[in-house]
Order: structure tokens, then C-alpha cells, then sequence
């Protein structure tokens, strides 16, 4: 894996560092449409991005969890100190929901794997307010847990594990419009 600086905060604001970290999907990149918006939205509101890409001689081994996590470590560790975290992930990544919740850093997890018992479990048991987004056509979604007590779950009717609604681009596109606006209320209210 290779963790590179996707946009820089402007100076304007040195006296609160921001740091987000992008995560693909095992097939998604963090040039794939939902995370590209995300990164660019993160880095107009202030936020140091920090992108990871996969590269050909990554293997997850034995442990999704362990490697989503040094994924996410390492990513944060090519980053300036910042008195702010933030983790956003898609689908494979989100294994790395148990490590961030040992850390007490939020997440947006776009299509989090809910059929993974230790994910589920720790979501269930979460200490911190996380986003969690989803499509109702998704089956790793699983309804989107709505009986968990923590976070925010928000789901896309009709879409699939991309986010998008099969078969129909301008319905995928204003749908990832309201997964935006979405993402940035939940910006807007970190650390408020």
C-alpha cells in the first residue's frame, strides 16, 4: 500500500489541524467517484486529506482487520499531528471500524461490511458518534443495522454497493449528492 497527500488545508486556520484519512475499497479506489468528491469536499473545508491506495503486492493475509487498521496507521502517521481525526472508508476498509473505535477516531464508512460479526459487534458496543452509509440493495449493508444505538445510519433507497442505483446514472448521481450533503453535515458537526 501507498499513502500520499490528496489536498493540503490552506493556512488560514493553522491554529486547528485537521486530519482525514481516505481508504479504498478492495476495488474501489480512492479515485472512484464517491471518495474523490469526499476528498475534495474535506479539503475546501480545511482538512489535511491523506489518501491510501492498494498497490499490486498488497494481500490482507489471515487478518482484514489487522491490515485495514495498518492501512489506516500508516496513512495517519504520513500526516502532520493534528488535534483533529478523522477516518473515511470504503467497504474493505471498514475493517478497520474495531481499531478506530480502540482509538476514538470518528468515521464515515461507506458500505461498512455489517455481515462481519467483529465490525458489527463493535458498532453495537461504540463509544463515538460514527456515519455509517449504505444502500438498501446493498447485501453487506444489512438493512443498515437501524436498531444500533450509536452513530448515524444513513441509507441510499435503491442503491447498490457502489452507491449507485443500477441502471440509472442521474438517479446515482443525485443520490451521491444526498450521501454529500449528508457527509458534510456530519463534518460540519465534528467537534462542535
Amino acid at each position: 500500500m501507498e499513502t500520499f497527500t490528496w489536498s493540503k488545508p490552506s493556512t488560514d486556520h493553522p491554529e486547528k489541524s485537521k486530519v482525514a484519512v481516505l481508504l479504498p475499497g478492495s476495488g474501489y479506489p480512492v479515485e472512484g467517484p464517491v471518495l474523490f468528491w469526499i476528498g475534495e469536499m474535506l479539503g475546501s473545508l480545511g482538512w489535511h486529506v491523506q489518501a491510501v491506495r492498494w498497490t499490486p503486492d498488497d494481500a490482507p493475509t489471515t487478518d482484514p482487520h489487522k491490515f485495514a487498521a495498518t492501512a489506516a496507521k500508516n496513512a495517519f502517521a504520513a500526516s502532520p499531528d493534528a488535534e483533529q481525526r478523522l477516518v473515511v472508508a470504503k467497504s474493505f476498509s471498514t475493517f478497520c471500524i474495531p481499531w478506530a473505535e480502540e482509538t476514538l477516531i470518528p468515521g464515515i464508512w461507506l458500505t461498512p461490511l455489517l455481515t462481519d460479526e467483529r465490525v458489527r459487534s463493535t458498532i453495537g458496543a461504540t463509544s463515538k458518534d460514527d456515519l455509517f452509509v449504505g444502500g438498501s440493495q446493498d447485501k453487506l449493508w444489512d438493512g443498515g443495522r437501524k436498531s444500533e444505538s450509536a452513530g448515524t445510519f444513513f441509507e441510499v433507497p435503491g442503491a447498490d454497493h457502489s452507491l449507485q442505483i443500477p441502471e440509472d446514472w442521474r438517479a446515482s448521481q443525485q443520490a451521491q449528492a444526498d450521501v454529500f450533503e449528508r457527509i458534510e453535515k456530519f463534518i460540519s458537526e465534528l467537534g462542535a
